[in-house]
């Protein structure tokens, strides 16, 4: 079968990620086993600490919410020494313990973007990721502090920052007559879905005509 190959890099503390959401699951929802998909972490601010206010924090949801129509909550946020890194952590974990599905890192984004829970602290993320994967907190624990976990967290960035990206969500999908697309920022359903179905009728187009048709012996 032609398939379209979608690689979503993200921060599980990113809104425009969050914002995303709908429309990445609507188009995997839709195209189904034509496209084959996974998600890697590309995680903000280096790894250090925001260095913005919950007050801003506010201010750019205020924003966010003017351009989506999605409103979110500012309330995880505690003081500019916040970090992504905890959240990102316990869903790189989640995913060595066996657990490579969205649940764990949508439930963590929500809990802080919609819930207002503290996801910058570390017994925070690690409770809620290991309720949303059925995990044990402890063996969470100790995945988390795996350098392993990390460093697949540094190679996905790096790889991110080689497409050249520097906004998440960015979407990258490839066919298998190696088209390539990169979006990175878009978030709405309509952009995904023109890319994807151009991508899948070119594939499916050569394939059916090579089948039709080989190629002749030179």
């Amino acid at each position: 079968m032609t398939t379209v190959r979608l690689t979503y890099y993200l921060d599980v503390l990113s809104s425009w990620c969050l914002v995303a959401e709908p429309a990445l699951a609507r188009l995997r929802q839709e195209c189904g086993e034509r496209l084959a998909y996974d998600w890697r972490i590309a995680i903000l601010f280096e790894k250090q600490a925001m260095g913005y206010s919950r007050e801003t924090c506010d201010w750019y949801y205020s924003r966010t919410a003017s351009i989506s129509g999605t409103k979110l909550n500012a309330a995880w946020r505690e003081s500019v020494a916040d970090t992504t890194v905890p959240a990102n952590l316990a869903a790189e974990a989640a995913r060595t313990l066996g657990v490579s599905d969205d649940r764990v890192r949508l439930a963590l984004a929500r809990a802080a973007m919609n819930d207002g829970k503290k996801l910058a602290r570390r017994d925070v993320a690690t409770e809620i990721a290991a309720r949303a994967g059925g995990l044990d907190p402890a063996a969470l624990e100790r995945a988390m502090d795996d350098p392993a976990t990390m460093a697949r967290i540094d190679d996905a960035t790096a790889e991110f920052k080689a497409l050249g990206g520097t906004i998440r969500p960015t979407f990258v999908l490839r066919n298998d007559i190696d088209d390539l697309a990169v979006l990175s920022g878009l978030y709405r359903y309509e952009s995904l879905s023109a890319c994807f179905q151009e991508m899948w009728h070119a594939a499916d187009g050569v394939a059916r005509f090579n089948a039709a048709h080989p190629a002749p012996a030179d």
